[in-house]
């Protein structure tokens, strides 16, 4: 009775639709909000909703096969995260402990098959709890393929992955909202060389959001030496959307360093809604075989100009006795 229930749930869902020519997804499979019953001229990619503390919100989120053969699908609902490297905007998998949005989210239909070019509109419920704090929660509902399609090598063994396709959930809870943004660490690490000649530097600094809604920073890194000579910075910087509390670090290389130098770097992180922040750092690079070569040249030029300062001076000359 249980495998019958489960057929007859799954019949109801599948709309035998034809799929959208501009679906969104990873080319076998897409999952976008489903389109409102009076659609604008723009048709929404994510879930963009607001909701009091102790709300209750009902959507729906349509599943796209674009193949043309049926596939099979788990749905549920995940946290959103920034990974430590470089911040890039991710979603939590099944297996994970769901702490945020994710753990809110519910729907009868946690199984569904779509036939191949057709569309699954499936319906879930976000329960915002009575304590939510106030702003951005950030997450995804997921359709992940029933049985991984897709194997690669991992220290010798064979894994099987199953993919997993999302559509993005940002819950606005109402209150205060406080855009935040901050440069937590920044570090130059420019190694002193031993021959006296330029030296590369390996830069990471750590942006972190610490305000209450999301946001997509950019990043201006800028290093200058001595005298103001300019450094070349290249690598990476920020580009994800970044979710509230996240924080990712960004490696750069710098090159142009002397080799006795006094590096100024400083970053500058910004976002929309005149957001700002700066941390500046100095760095003393010391090679000492240039010291050493320039003392030699200091104690060499100043023999020399005393050397010419003799050579200049007028000397007595002897007295003749006269006879």
């Amino acid at each position: 009775m249980r495998k019958i229930a489960a057929a007859l749930v799954i019949a109801v869902i599948v709309l035998l639709t034809p799929a959208p020519a501009a679906a969104t997804g990873n080319g076998e499979w897409a999952v976008t909000p489903t389109p409102a019953e009076n659609p604008g001229p723009t048709p929404r990619l994510y879930f963009f909703l607001d909701a009091e503390a102790g709300e209750t919100v009902k959507e729906s989120v349509r599943v796209t096969n674009l193949t043309t053969k049926p596939r099979s699908f788990v749905i549920y609902g995940a946290d959103a995260y920034n990974t430590a490297r470089n911040g890039g905007f991710a979603i939590r998998t099944r297996a994970d402990q769901q702490k945020d949005l994710g753990a809110w989210v519910t729907s009868q239909v946690t199984a569904v098959e779509v036939p191949g070019r057709t569309s699954a509109d499936i319906p879930f419920t976000i329960v915002v709890p009575a304590n939510a704090t106030p702003g951005d929660h950030v997450g995804g509902i997921v359709a992940m393929e029933a049985t991984a399609s897709v194997s690669a090598q991992a220290d010798g063994a064979a894994v099987n992955i199953q993919r997993a396709v999302a559509a993005r959930v940002y819950l606005r809870v109402a209150g205060a909202v406080v855009p935040g943004l901050s440069v937590t660490d920044l570090h130059l690490d420019a190694p002193a060389p031993l021959l006296p000649t330029m030296t590369p530097g390996q830069l990471e600094y750590t942006v972190a959001n610490v305000g209450n809604v999301h946001l997509v920073p950019s990043a201006e890194v800028k290093a200058t030496g001595l005298f103001g000579h300019r450094i070349t910075m290249e690598g990476a910087t920020p580009g994800s959307d970044m979710i509230p509390g996240a924080q990712g670090t960004f490696a750069m290389t710098a090159t142009g360093i002397w080799p006795v130098d006094v590096v100024t770097t400083t970053v500058t992180v910004r976002a929309e809604g005149d957001v700002f922040a700066q941390r500046s750092e100095r760095t003393f690079v010391v090679s000492w075989t240039a010291v050493a070569l320039l003392v030699a040249l200091a104690v060499a030029a100043g023999w020399m100009i005393r050397r010419r300062r003799r050579a200049r001076e007028l000397r007595p000359r002897g007295l003749v006795a006269a006879r």
